[in-house]
């Protein structure tokens, strides 16, 4: 989960929100922004080397869906 909340950190205009969001909490509810989210998306676009499709952009609400899509990908 480290990675995902890496990702996570370095997207956030106030990274230390990250300190109080558990690893299933959802992203949103927790105060992350849509801005910040889309920040997101793009850094994982640029680690996976791909675009993200639709079903995976709309599952990036929690620090594991984003630690499952890491891990689905290096599999």
């Amino acid at each position: 989960m480290t990675l995902a909340r890496s990702f996570v950190r370095d997207s956030l205009d106030h990274p230390g929100l990250l300190d109080r969001v558990g690893d299933d909490e959802i992203l949103a509810q927790a105060g992350v922004n849509s801005g910040e989210l889309i920040r997101l998306a793009l850094r994982l676009e640029e680690h996976l080397g791909r675009p993200l499709d639709d079903e995976e952009l709309f599952a990036l609400t929690s620090i594991r869906a984003i630690a499952d899509l890491i891990g689905n990908e290096a599999a």
